[in-house]
């Protein structure tokens, strides 16, 4: 029976407003009767820490961790999931009998996403370098995706994530170009793992111009989604004939994988998949 003493599942990222996450797990939590409610808190880089230890302080379930905290929170809990521990970053933590633990089920919901897109080729180019690209290559490798043309703004953040994953993925080649540059051959897969496309994170119209020409035959995703139509570059993609989806298969089914955790029960995916609908034509 539903109180008015709800246990707290949470969100901490920055920005946040734009988060379809709340009503999708509101909805699940509301089909299933369960005492729980999900919210959304704006959370910036320097306040991550006493945010993570409030939530625990108040007695949450747990929380799910969105840009720009995955790589922080990896550092914070206390014990890690596999999942985690392969990608070094953390998007759901659960608060279990005063320990915290970091499991990553970005990777869940990009290979359900990539089992149902099946692009014709295996030679994948990600954009980013940060938590959600981590669990992107640790996808596209378990998939069986080589190479993975990695670019990042900030080279160093890529030379590392290629240095603590490419032990863990057997044969996969990882290779690294400049940020801005295309890689020479046509590639199948194109997937954008950084917040360009979101609020005020503009793409320059030269380089979305050049990887989409890259991805010309193949197909792309994007990490990120809007609350009202398209993001720019799945807008992009679709007026040049490439197939295209937007983050919001990928955020259902890490969302069906965390609402598992969060709960211990079988999420209602179809529940979810709607409340996703609503929100984005309201």
């Amino acid at each position: 029976m539903r109180t008015n003493t709800n246990r707290l599942v949470g969100l901490l990222g920055s920005p946040i407003a734009h988060s379809l996450s709340p009503a999708m797990h509101n909805a699940a939590m509301n089909h299933l009767d369960l005492d729980m409610h999900y919210m959304a808190f704006d959370v910036k880089g320097e306040k991550l820490v006493s945010a993570l230890e409030g939530m625990a302080s108040l007695g949450a379930v747990g929380t799910n961790i969105t840009v720009p905290h995955k790589e922080g929170a990896f550092q914070w809990v206390d014990e890690l999931a596999p999942s985690a521990e392969k990608a070094g970053a953390v998007n759901t933590v659960l608060f279990r009998e005063g320990k915290n633990i970091g499991h990553n089920t970005d990777i869940t919901g990009v290979r359900e996403v990539l089992s149902r897109f099946r692009p014709d080729g295996k030679r994948a180019m990600v954009l980013g370098g940060g938590g959600a690209a981590r669990g992107v290559v640790c996808a596209l490798g378990e998939e069986g995706f080589s190479p993975i043309i990695l670019t990042n703004r900030t080279l160093s953040r890529a030379c590392s994530l290629k240095k603590d994953l490419l032990p863990l993925m057997g044969e996969t080649e990882i290779e690294i170009i400049p940020w801005g540059a295309v890689p020479e051959g046509e590639i199948d897969i194109l997937v954008n793992a950084t917040s360009l496309g979101l609020e005020d994170n503009t793409w320059s119209g030269p380089f979305l111009e050049d990887i989409l020409a890259a991805a010309g035959r193949g197909k792309v995703l994007d990490m990120v989604y809007c609350r009202e139509g398209r993001t720019p570059l799945v807008a992009a993609a679709s007026e040049r004939g490439i197939p295209a989806v937007g983050g919001e298969e990928v955020l259902l089914f890490q969302g069906v994988a965390a609402f598992e955790l969060f709960t211990g029960r079988k999420a209602p995916v179809e529940v979810m998949r709607n409340a996703l609908v609503q929100r984005e034509r309201n």
